[in-house]
């Protein structure tokens, strides 16, 4: 059974671990809070395609999106991050959660 909550290909699946990958060097989190958040967010969805829009950005603009809220300039490195928020972690017990 996958870790991720969504359908996708091998290589989508792939592309998630180097989106968790970065999380966690980024931010410090463990990968299982990477994969829930990545869990929480994109569940349900249907990454099928090879050309998936997914693809379109790097995996550190992902890791990015799904840490912080609203939208964060990380590419700026004069950007102010005092005002960056971080999201909440999905919610323990929730099935987003599926690394120990």
């Amino acid at each position: 059974m996958s870790k991720y909550l969504m359908t996708a290909t091998r290589d989508v699946q792939d592309y998630l671990d180097e989106i968790a990958e970065e999380m966690t060097g980024l931010f410090g989190i463990s990968m299982a809070e990477a994969v829930a958040r990545i869990n929480y967010e994109w569940r349900g969805q249907s990454f099928e395609e090879e050309d998936d829009l997914i693809f379109h950005e790097l995996p550190e603009h992902w890791a990015y999106v799904l840490y912080y809220n609203g939208t964060v300039p990380y590419w700026d490195p004069e950007g102010d991050r005092t005002q960056w928020s971080i999201r909440d972690a999905p919610p323990v017990g929730d099935a987003a959660w599926t690394l120990e």
